[in-house]
């Protein structure tokens, strides 16, 4: 039995998530179902490290499946890419060993959110970056991200599903956000967040609070509030999945 790890890249503008769901179309369906093609039998994901939402999307998602196959890891990711849709790709294949787990090993990952931001629209924008019209202070805004480093209960950026859900584990709602910072680049922001793990929505949350800021709506020094507060109500509204990219994870 050979443990394969699979490097996905994936435009979600047209699935609901990650994860399997009946009657909608999502990333795990559609690389199960070409992996069934491509091997020739059932086949069920071991794990992912992790579930991104509906309409997102990813250059670095990392799934593992355990089969007994003697073609190489060349032949598969050829194989795969013949089988899945245009907006799907897997970009590496890998053996490794057999207690390796794509969820439960993972050191930490690393979300983009990728913001145009410009009064006029772009007609030739990609589907990852989300139109913001309004002129942003991003000076405040870069105080208020520092506020977020470190290790919190994130549960104010929590969306319901986390909360219902209690975000199982002896963790709960406490992550540690290694760094976070604003890059600018013309028009073009992206605000990149690199986690030991994170909550349902958390970081389009964040992203939603930091933009208030930016407007002056909030200010820098909310954050912390925020924080100790414990209570969605008390962030901002959570930014379109669009935007949002899982670039990086690292075990």
């Amino acid at each position: 039995m050979r443990n394969l790890k699979f490097v996905l890249e994936y435009d979600g503008s047209r699935y609901f998530g990650f994860q399997r769901q009946k009657k909608q179309a999502t990333i795990q369906a559609a690389f199960e179902e070409a992996a069934s093609r491509f091997f020739n039998r059932k086949i069920k994901i071991t794990a992912a490290s992790g579930r991104t939402d509906t309409g997102a999307h990813a250059v670095h998602q990392v799934v593992n499946l355990k089969i007994k196959t003697f073609r190489t890891s060349d032949q598969i990711l050829k194989g795969m890419n013949h089988f899945l849709p245009r907006d799907i790709a897997v970009r590496q294949v890998t053996e490794e060993v057999a207690g390796f787990h794509a969820r439960y090993d993972v050191k930490d990952k690393t979300y983009e959110y990728r913001i145009w931001n410009q009064e006029v629209r772009s007609p030739l924008l990609p589907p990852d970056v989300y139109h913001f019209n309004r002129v942003l202070d991003l000076k405040a805004m870069r105080r208020a991200v520092c506020a977020l480093t470190g290790r919190h209960d994130f549960k104010a950026f929590c969306g319901a599903q986390g909360l219902e859900r209690g975000e199982r584990g002896k963790r709960g709602t406490v992550r540690t956000l290694k760094k976070a910072v604003i890059l600018k680049s013309g028009p073009f922001i992206r605000i990149r967040f690199q986690a030991d793990g994170f909550l349902n929505h958390m970081v389009r949350n964040m992203v939603g609070t930091l933009l208030e800021v930016g407007t002056g709506k909030r200010r820098a020094g909310d954050i912390g509030k925020i924080l100790l507060s414990g209570d969605r109500r008390h962030a901002g509204a959570a930014v379109p999945a669009k935007g949002l990219v899982l670039t990086e994870v690292r075990y």
